[in-house]
């Protein structure tokens, strides 16, 4: 019996360290995902982010559902994009944090803008009724009034629920729900 139970312990420690290992070197400049291949950069004006060639939503996309955390940690870095141009056309200074939030709306956002994969991830879900704001400002007086913290913790809340059920769907190019 006790071979058995540390056998278990071992591949159960094991397989928590590989998860952790997996995410913690996955890492992405943020600050480069509007940057095409001939060193222009695109200002998303509409659309998705992931409707856009870029290297950087090329390595987020590789890296599947497990590139999710990785933005979800980010969601709290207020350090300021550097960027040529804006990153979404008439956004000024891009936080990373913010630039991760968009990426995240938009991974989950189906190819028709209709409806986030994920219920309670859409933008709305996540920061209440819009109130006639651009985006930015809706989004800045929300941090202003909540904290990045609390928008970590509403999409950490939302991902933990679904996570092991969420795939990529290369035709609407956006993460959905498997179903069951």
């Amino acid at each position: 019996m006790k071979p058995l139970v540390i056998t278990f312990c071992c591949f159960f420690v094991g397989t928590l360290f590989a998860q952790s290992v997996n995410n913690e070197h996955l890492k992405f400049d943020l600050s480069k995902i509007g940057d095409v291949v001939d060193g222009h950069q695109i200002c998303e004006d509409k659309g998705r982010l992931q409707d856009y060639p870029s290297k950087v939503m090329d390595e987020i996309i590789a890296a599947g559902p497990g590139s999710v955390p990785v933005l979800i940690g980010m969601l709290t870095d207020a350090r300021t994009a550097k960027t040529k141009e804006p990153i979404i056309c008439y956004w000024p200074g891009m936080a990373i944090g913010d630039i991760a939030f968009c990426l995240l709306e938009d991974l989950f956002l189906n190819a028709d803008w209709t409806k986030a994969a994920i219920p309670g991830a859409g933008w709305n879900d996540i920061l209440g009724p819009e109130d006639n704001l651009p985006a930015w400002e809706q989004l800045h007086s929300f941090i202003r009034k909540h904290g990045r913290r609390t928008i970590q913790a509403r999409w950490l809340a939302e991902w933990e629920k679904y996570k092991d059920r969420i795939f990529w769907d290369p035709k609407e190019r956006c993460f959905k729900l498997k179903t069951e």
